[in-house]
């Protein structure tokens, strides 16, 4: 990552955080996306704002002030590379390595001297000698090596550039970054590291048309519009080419620029740095590529480790309850899902049974199963004699969580295994199948029992209902990862073909009743995608 806060002096010197969020607190509260121990830090004393890919400072009116570079601030300050702020005794010391570069905006359409497409830049027709281009790309290829490190690639461009064009006194490339030209290598000839200034106008010409321009003298050229505002420059020769990729779309744009009055670039420079250019444009679109290539395989595995972190909240056996059965299955439609079930023995030896579905799918709709599967536990645990109250406070806690457009429905069993006696409060969830031993189905917590799902308004009064199972009888629990299950003609599995299925099936043990429904699930599917998470909770007496 290009930008970083080191910790110089303070409790956690040595330290190092890589900045990626558009906004980043500092203080002492444990809130704050970096938390500085430190006496003399206000809960929220500083903020770090990522602007145009450049990070900003801003003292929220702490008590003893942010400094920058021993100075303190009382408005937004522009960090730079090496810039030391200073939050009571903490010292920070900023890095970035991407380059110190200010865009020139200008009002007008640039009018250059002369420009030559760079798409057609291999082309023998161009007026420079084929021996010279030929050195050049030779060169540049020499140089770059075969590194698939972007930050890598683009110094050693640059180090190229500078032995192809002595004449160069500064070299700057920006790349595309969604819509935007983002500054990210630069190299000074001299020791001075003064910013590098570009003309916006010139850069966008140059993206836009692929083309390489040349201005011979930007500062004296009065064929540019509002010359004052390309004098404020200091630029006496710009050479500025695009980076194509090998489809000819844009990658990103290299300026050269030498501000030696009387060694302007020529004609055959701008050729040249076009032909280098698009060497050069191969190596940078593989490093891009190779980069992208990282970040999918972290993603993956950090995916994956969500999805085992997932999985440890979901019960790994089932309940040893005499004279019951119980059957569960899961699988999430991606590496991670929102649906969860769970057993739980509560106080007093009943034995809770739930099953759950997240609005949505992906990270989302994990982290908030992650929430309301614990929510489940505490509520459950803390209210075993009250059903009702228990979904009630479960519906507060998810609804103060505030997710946006994040809901969750719920359907919970209480077993009572000295009656039988099964309660269930259903919170927006598909009513359990109640399977009796003369093989009819019913739907106890259907429209009479259920509630709203949770989180979507707080202080809701859940209903609950009770059945009585006797040998032979069964509960099955599903979500709609199941009844929504589509074969290749998009038809879906449907509610009424799992009771169809319970109907005529001969088998009375869940652990049979569930793998039987899971088989007629399967020839419906006939191998079509899964596009939703699958649970289904088979428990009953045996």
């Amino acid at each position: 990552m290009p930008h970083k806060l080191q910790v110089l002096q303070g409790s956690d010197a040595g330290r190092e955080y890589g900045l990626v969020d558009r906004e980043i607190v500092l203080g002492r509260d444990a809130a704050c996306q970096i938390v500085v121990d430190d006496r003399a830090a206000s809960r929220r004393h500083a903020r770090l704002i990522c602007q145009d890919n450049a990070y900003l400072i801003e003292d929220l009116q702490s008590t003893n002030h942010t400094y920058v570079d021993g100075q303190p601030i009382s408005s937004r300050v522009r960090l730079k590379d090496k810039s030391q702020v200073r939050i009571g005794q903490t010292l920070f010391l900023f890095r970035s390595s991407l380059p110190d570069a200010v865009e020139q905006q200008e009002g007008h359409v640039v009018t250059v001297l002369d420009s030559a497409d760079a798409r057609s830049s291999t082309d023998t027709s161009l007026p420079v000698s084929a021996e010279r281009r030929l050195r050049a790309i030779l060169q540049i290829t020499r140089v770059l090596g075969r590194t698939l490190d972007l930050e890598d690639v683009l110094a050693k461009m640059l180090d190229g550039l500078f032995e192809i064009f002595p004449r160069a006194d500064r070299a700057l490339v920006l790349l595309l970054d969604g819509d935007r030209l983002i500054p990210t290598a630069a190299k000074h000839r001299r020791d001075r590291q003064e910013s590098i200034q570009y003309s916006k106008t010139i850069v966008q010409r140059a993206m836009h048309d692929g083309q390489a321009i040349l201005s011979e003298d930007a500062a004296g050229d009065q064929r540019f519009p509002e010359a004052q505002s390309i004098a404020a420059l200091r630029i006496r020769s710009i050479m500025c080419v695009p980076l194509l990729s090998q489809e000819s779309g844009p990658l990103g744009v290299i300026q050269l620029d030498t501000q030696k009055e009387g060694t302007p670039f020529s004609s055959d420079d701008l050729h040249i740095l076009s032909s280098v250019a698009s060497q050069a444009s191969v190596s940078v679109e593989y490093a891009q590529l190779h980069d992208r290539m990282l970040v999918q395989a972290r993603l993956q595995k950090e995916m994956d480790l969500a999805g085992n972190v997932q999985q440890s909240f979901l019960p790994k056996t089932t309940p040893e309850l005499p004279g019951y059965g119980f059957w569960a299955y899961y699988l999430a439609a991606g590496k991670v899902g929102g649906d969860f079930y769970d057993f739980l023995r509560l106080p007093g030896g009943n034995q809770a049974v739930l099953l759950g579905d997240v609005a949505g799918k992906g990270v989302p709709a994990a982290l908030m199963m992650v929430k309301a599967s614990t929510v489940c536990k505490i509520e459950l645990l803390s209210r075993p004699d009250d059903l009702a109250g228990a979904v009630g406070a479960i519906n507060n806690e998810i609804s103060a969580a505030g997710a946006e457009a994040a809901f969750v429905t719920l359907v919970l069993c209480v077993v009572n295994p000295q009656t039988h006696e099964v309660t269930i409060a259903n919170a927006g969830h598909f009513s359990p199948m109640l399977r009796r031993a003369d093989g009819t189905i019913e739907q106890p917590a259907d429209d009479n029992v259920r509630g709203y799902p949770l989180g979507i308004v707080p202080d809701v009064r859940y209903q609950t209902t009770s059945i009585r199972l006797a040998a032979g009888e069964s509960l099955v629990l599903y979500s709609d990862g199941i009844s929504e299950a589509m074969n290749p003609r998009g038809d879906f599995y449907t509610v009424e073909r799992i009771g169809e299925q319970l109907r005529g099936m001969k088998a009375t043990a869940p652990a049979q009743i569930g793998e039987a429904l899971l088989a007629d699930l399967r020839r419906h599917t006939a191998g079509c995608e899964q596009n939703d998470d699958i649970s289904l909770v088979v428990f009953g007496r045996v």
